[in-house]
């Protein structure tokens, strides 16, 4: 079976979460656009360095073209090239989902102003009108430190909550778990395949955001983790994206996660 090599490219600086908008040179602008938008698989990885120094990569894969949307199994070879080139797997750990974090290989190390490469094989069958080829994609990582404070925090269990970050010009990637340290709440996740536009939406620049009533609606302890991202989304027709429109990427660092008590 043809194997198409796709690679993911991220560029200089912080800690890197990224979604992959992976790149083909075409032979037309309208080539590129009509083949992004048929394209079946939407394809999402992130590489970010936690506050405590740890390493996190993963690939997500989803296949738009049924519906329900599904995880896409098939990827062969998922690495992350670190600065250096040394090449670190990726295990599939869940359907459509492969990981790695640098408790289990040293070798995924963070170090600013270098380069790294995500790359994987899929198998044309699996890809439907995706054609093979070499894939690239770059953007460049933000500089800088992320910090975040609670500005106002629940007074009972179902009140709302106010966070605020800086760089304010940074998107915020929010999770919240209680005290058995399960999620109650995220506004960027792939626990399910099904990937539309509004995903995207859910991610919020300014500095600040609100917590809604749903996310502390048990007393008891919470954490929450935000980490502050720049973002490319969609079709970026100066460039050839052979896989979906819905790909995207994002690249930043987290900062220190906060615990509240939600009393009754």
């Amino acid at each position: 079976m043809m194997q198409r090599t796709i690679n993911a490219l991220t560029a200089r600086g912080g800690a890197v979460l990224a979604a992959l908008v992976l790149t083909l040179g075409l032979s037309g602008c309208e080539e590129e656009e009509n083949t992004t938008l048929n394209s079946p698989v939407q394809a999402v990885t992130t590489l970010v360095q936690e506050h405590d120094g740890r390493v996190e990569a993963e690939l997500v894969l989803i296949s738009t073209s049924v519906d329900p949307h599904e995880f896409v199994d098939t990827a062969d070879n998922v690495n992350v090239r670190v600065p250096g080139g040394v090449l670190v797997g990726l295990m599939r750990s869940s359907p459509g989902h492969y990981t790695m974090d640098s408790t289990m290989n040293a070798e995924l190390t963070y170090q600013e102003n270098e380069t790294y490469q995500f790359r994987f094989d899929l198998e044309d069958e699996t890809a439907q009108q995706v054609s093979g080829g070499n894939f690239v994609a770059v953007m460049t990582v933000p500089a800088g430190d992320v910090t975040f404070s609670i500005a106002d925090a629940p007074q009972f269990a179902g009140d709302t909550a106010t966070i605020t970050w800086t760089p304010i010009t940074r998107y915020a990637l929010i999770r919240v778990t209680d005290a058995d340290d399960v999620i109650v709440y995220e506004n960027f996740d792939f626990n399910q395949p099904q990937f539309n536009g509004s995903k995207w939406a859910r991610l919020k620049a300014g500095g600040t955001d609100v917590l809604g009533v749903d996310v502390f609606d048990v007393a008891g302890d919470y954490t929450i983790r935000v980490c502050g991202v720049d973002k490319t989304s969609g079709f970026d027709p100066s460039l050839s994206a052979e896989l979906g429109v819905l790909s995207g990427f994002l690249i930043g660092k987290c900062a220190e996660p906060q615990t509240i008590t939600v009393p009754n």
